[in-house]
């Protein structure tokens, strides 16, 4: 899955929904060994959004706010 989003808060979404699919344990840090059985469903493809480069912004400077996100499934 890629997304591209323009705004910071759609980016935010996208990133913490990424971050859930990639997280193998939800359990509390606390607890001495995992409770929840719960399995990773993705791996976050681009740590960093990638973001337009200066030859982009300079064909479509509307580019500029525009962030790419990719998750491939496991």
């Amino acid at each position: 899955m890629a997304v591209i989003s323009f705004h910071s808060l759609e980016d935010r979404m996208v990133k913490e929904f990424f971050t859930g699919k990639a997280k193998p344990c939800i359990c509390p840090p606390d607890f001495p060994v995992c409770a929840c059985g719960r399995r990773a469903t993705g791996v976050v493809m681009t740590p960093k959004a990638v973001v337009p480069g200066a030859g982009e912004l300079e064909r479509n400077p509307r580019a500029a706010s525009a962030k790419l996100r990719a998750l491939r499934k496991l």
